[in-house]
């Protein structure tokens, strides 16, 4: 099995190669791609729950949350961590990674023009 399907397979109980219901479900807020063939191209899979997808000599971009993988297959990807998620395997604490973030959406709204909410 590859590793987008063992992914997509969480909760599936030894033995039993069909995935668990729970793991069927998506996790409300994703956004669901459903039957799509992705071929040579960055995907971001962070927060999307994908349904009989599959990834051929893509990136597949991880910056950390949720994502949903059933039923998805394919060949020569390769898993890209960013943001957050790279962050966190370089074993910067959480509060860095907070501050960071923090510091660029305040970077994005100024860029914008938008207030900044009192707090921050």
């Amino acid at each position: 099995m590859d590793e987008q399907e063992q992914t997509g397979a969480a909760g599936e109980e030894s033995g039993n190669h069909a995935p668990a219901e729970e793991s069927l479900r998506p996790e409300p807020g994703l956004e669901i791609v459903q039957s799509r063939e992705f071929l040579s191209e960055n995907v971001s899979i962070s927060g999307r729950h994908f349904i009989r997808c599959s990834f051929n000599f893509c990136n597949l971009i991880y910056s950390g949350g949720p994502v949903g993988l059933v039923e998805c297959g394919g060949v020569n990807n390769r898993l890209v961590e960013v943001g957050p998620m790279q962050e966190a395997l370089k074993e910067m604490s959480g509060e860095a990674i907070r501050e960071k973030m923090i510091r660029y959406w305040k970077d994005v709204r100024t860029g914008l023009h938008l207030e900044i909410p009192a707090g921050y």
